[in-house]
């Protein structure tokens, strides 16, 4: 869960029965439209290497359509009783063609066929905007078809492609509370109207049941608990973008635009607020066998139970070579009740603060560290502490 102003969970408190349905007082009956390309695309849910990726010939007609939960039936089986859901494609993603440079290569073996994005279609827009129109909540499902998964499908953009873009925009323009729901395998880059959707959700590709998986979270059935594995650029011109930069490598900034990306390594929300206090490090210098003993408090601040994930950080503050600002060394999965505080233990291995010197050769050098714990990679959500290691001998 990467955005979200409050809309989420869309059915908070319910209970689910025996045959998965939510269940409870929520108030007035509501309306979802859920819209979208990949709402209610089985095959492309499954990823790379599933039946008809592409990659995996031997099922050509695709894993069995009924063993599978798009996040269309996932919302229609899970939605509390008296709640309606309604559906709208608004937007088709690409066709294929022939590769303009023939259908063989040279040597007889076929060339595979290139991608031909679609133009927004206006009817299609239309459609969904009358849908959100009528709804309390719109749930727009978007990201990469298969064709645009896997070996030998890198694409030159990581904008959406197709009409996704056109469609996000006009879902904005409604006003009707947007969940935007990101189905891609890699990060992309999100158009304004995704950025500052209601809510924003990456389910990367969640396999057979992952609909149901998605629709559970969206009605607060179960707690959104991941965090990001990889960070989104808010410009393909920022690539690369990732956490553990070597530090000064490109400065903070383009002339025109921050190097900060759109959301980084290790962000992830949840449905309640977490505040971190008090880390400290055992005092005394260590060695390089030794270990480095860390606690910091951790409470749950807000009304949901919540399972938050530590993460400890470490900086080398003085290299011999360019190195990381930071790389993520350790971290602790904590379950709160609301109001629960608990203190976590962090260790880390002195060994693990290693660099790779000027001869090529894996070494911790002595020094001043600095240990950072917090819910992300980002500089400004991490606590501080310094230690010491001392020469081996």
């Amino acid at each position: 869960l990467l955005r979200n102003d409050g809309v989420l969970p869309l059915a908070g408190g319910f209970a689910a029965d025996a045959a998965g349905r939510a269940r409870g007082d929520g108030g007035p009956p509501r309306t979802v439209a859920v819209v979208g390309p990949l709402a209610d695309d089985a095959q492309t849910q499954l990823g790379d290497w599933a039946g008809s990726s592409g990659q995996a010939d031997w099922m050509r007609d695709g894993q069995p359509r009924d063993m599978i939960t798009t996040i269309l039936d996932g919302l229609r089986d899970h939605v509390p009783a008296g709640w309606a859901v309604t559906h709208a494609r608004g937007a088709d993603i690409l066709t294929m063609a022939p590769d303009p440079e023939g259908t063989l290569f040279p040597d007889g073996q076929p060339r595979p066929q290139v991608v031909l994005p679609c133009p927004p279609d206006a009817a299609l827009i239309a459609e969904a905007v009358a849908a959100a129109e009528r709804a309390d909540y719109v749930v727009a499902v978007v990201g990469d078809r298969i064709e645009l998964v896997g070996e030998g499908c890198s694409t030159a953009t990581l904008n959406l492609v197709g009409g996704q873009i056109a469609l996000l925009d006009a879902l904005a323009a409604t006003g009707t509370p947007m969940v935007v729901v990101l189905l891609a395998s890699k990060p992309l880059v999100l158009p304004d109207s995704a950025l500052d959707a209601a809510a924003l959700l990456w389910v990367a590709n969640p396999g057979m049941r992952g609909g149901r998986a998605v629709a559970e979270l969206l009605l607060g059935l179960v707690e959104p608990a991941g965090r990001l594995p990889i960070s989104f650029a808010r410009h393909v011109g920022q690539q690369p973008t990732y956490y553990n930069q070597i530090r000064g490598q490109h400065g903070s900034r383009y002339a025109d635009l921050t190097q900060r990306p759109a959301f980084a390594f290790g962000d992830g929300l949840s449905y309640t607020t977490v505040e971190y206090a008090g880390l400290r490090v055992a005092p005394g210098e260590l060695a390089p066998t030794d270990t480095v003993r860390a606690e910091v408090t951790v409470r749950n601040t807000g009304t949901r139970p919540v399972l938050e994930t530590v993460q400890a950080y470490v900086s080398d503050d003085v290299t011999s070579v360019s190195w990381a600002e930071r790389e993520l060394k350790a971290f602790r999965q904590v379950a709160l009740e609301p109001g629960q505080a608990a203190t976590v233990r962090i260790d880390v291995p002195v060994a693990d603060c290693a660099i790779v010197d000027g001869r090529g050769v894996r070494v911790v050098e002595p020094g001043d560290f600095t240990l950072l714990v917090g819910p992300s990679s980002r500089e400004e959500t991490l606590l501080r502490a310094p230690f010491t290691v001392r020469a081996a001998g």
